[in-house]
């Protein structure tokens, strides 16, 4: 949309650092996604108050707003045509830490990286640990619900929540969490309609799943109808902006080991992760052929291809299974399954960190493939449960080839989530082609394994089209 002098002047009056020209608008046109849209505007609010102040003011203006953290999302979900609200450059704030209570009040601009080196000396971490950790900010975390590769110990974000501060659609700035006193009318209202519908909402939302979304959580809520964190987390931004959080916190592991399993396919390492379940292993996170092909000739991973003896031993597909505590039995119980090509063991922290950098650098391995074809997002994010995966993927497979289709599987496969993508080139009539086929048909395959569309990354616009 285009701002009339008048909005923009409603706009600026608020005292916030708003920025209408083209070259901020163009900047903030995309994310981490493949579309594009450019705003009216940009506002980078300091504080809370002048969050609510240029959130009020848009609203009697007619102007909607997209509340942003570092734009790292895949699917469109901090793009829009109205007033960008951009909380990472500022709100970073790190306060009332409580070690004993293990709670802390942080800012939504407050980089999770930044956070846990805060919180390292005093024995204390957040749990859900995203890839993007280096750039994700808390405030978009819990916008998305996000989690990590630890989810079967750490859960989701929304776990971890205590209680947010947040800004209105009209301004308001109100505080909720656990006693249920704030926005009570609204919350009682909504409380029934769950009810009424409780039916229907147990049957649409598939259980069994530690990573779930598209959707407002309105299982997690009814089951808890006090708490209006549970539809707020993973509600990105529609329901409210994020002016700050208290957050539990975990403890650091004290021990931690890493097994390495080596596959000639990729069908092998799910069925091997279905084996492996019963072992409660921290993580289990899968990597393939088409993500390890991409390190080759990449100096920052040389050390991990020489580690993992990629050259001498060629593979098709790896499992990292992570411990923690009890380390030396659990990595010997693992080794003992005897699965696979071959199986490494790891206790030195500096070799496990070698292969986790390699892990968390997918996303940007993968997109800088040469080449105008690239492993594309779209069907990236399903879920299943994770004993469903070996046939899950088998359907996977019977989808992409007849279409000729080389695909990426990589993922928290702990959780049942592969991120799947196809690799196409989208410039291309034919590809594009290709791509809306292969979604429609993974999407009737996940909806047949009563599984998720979108397991972390969020709906924004990839997933309401």
């Amino acid at each position: 949309m285009t701002l009339t002098a008048e909005q923009q002047s409603v706009l600026s009056a608020t005292g916030c650092e708003i920025a209408f020209d083209n070259l901020t608008r163009q900047l903030y046109a995309t994310d981490a996604s493949i579309y594009q849209i450019e705003p009216a505007g940009v506002a980078f609010p300091r504080n809370a108050q002048e969050a609510s102040r240029v959130i009020r003011a848009a609203a009697d203006a007619g102007i909607s707003v997209i509340p942003r953290g570092a734009g790292t999302g895949l699917v469109g979900g901090a793009i829009g045509d109205g007033l960008v609200i951009d909380f990472a450059r500022h709100n970073r704030q790190i306060s009332d830490l409580d070690p004993d209570r293990r709670t802390v009040r942080v800012g939504p601009g407050v980089v999770l990286d930044r956070l846990n080196a805060f919180l390292g000396p005093h024995g204390l971490g957040f749990g859900p640990d995203v890839a993007t950790s280096s750039r994700a900010t808390l405030g978009a975390m819990i916008a998305n619900n996000s989690s990590g590769a630890h989810v079967p110990v750490y859960g989701t974000t929304a776990d971890h929540v205590r209680s947010l501060e947040i800004v209105l659609a009209d301004g308001r700035v109100e505080r909720v969490g656990t006693d249920g006193e704030a926005l009570r009318e609204q919350r009682e209202s909504i409380a029934a309609l769950v009810q009424l519908h409780a039916r229907e909402i147990a049957e649409r939302m598939p259980s069994g799943l530690l990573k779930r979304w598209p959707g407002y959580a309105l299982d997690r809520f009814s089951r808890e109808p006090s708490n209006l964190n549970h539809l707020l987390c993973g509600s990105e931004g529609t329901l409210a902006a994020i002016v700050s959080a208290e957050l539990n916190l975990v403890p650091l592991p004290r021990q931690k080991g890493l097994g390495l399993v080596f596959f000639a396919s990729v069908a092998e390492a799910m069925q091997a992760t279905v084996a492996l379940l019963d072992l409660k292993a921290a993580a289990i996170e899968h990597i393939d052929h088409v993500l390890l092909d991409q390190t080759r000739g990449q100096l920052q991973f040389q050390a991990a291809r020489d580690l993992l003896e990629l050259e001498a031993k060629p593979c098709e597909s790896v499992l990292l299974v992570e411990f923690y505590d009890q380390v030396a039995g659990r990595l010997d119980a693992l080794s003992r399954r005897r699965l696979g090509l071959r199986t490494l063991l790891l206790k030195n922290p500096a070799e496990m960190n070698l292969v986790w950098a390699l892990r968390k650098a997918g996303l940007s391995l993968l997109t800088s493939r040469k080449g105008d074809a690239k492993p594309v997002t779209g069907v990236e994010d399903t879920a299943v449960r994770p004993e469903q995966l070996p046939a899950y993927v088998a359907g996977l497979e019977a989808i992409m080839r007849p279409l000729g289709l080389e695909a990426c599987y990589y993922g928290h496969a702990a959780a049942g989530l592969l991120h799947v993508r196809p690799v196409l080139d989208l410039h291309s009539t034919a590809d594009q082609k290709k791509f809306r086929q292969a979604a429609d048909e993974v999407s009737a395959l996940v909806r047949q394994f009563r599984g998720s569309l979108a397991a972390e990354h969020g709906v924004g616009i990839a997933r309401t089209e």
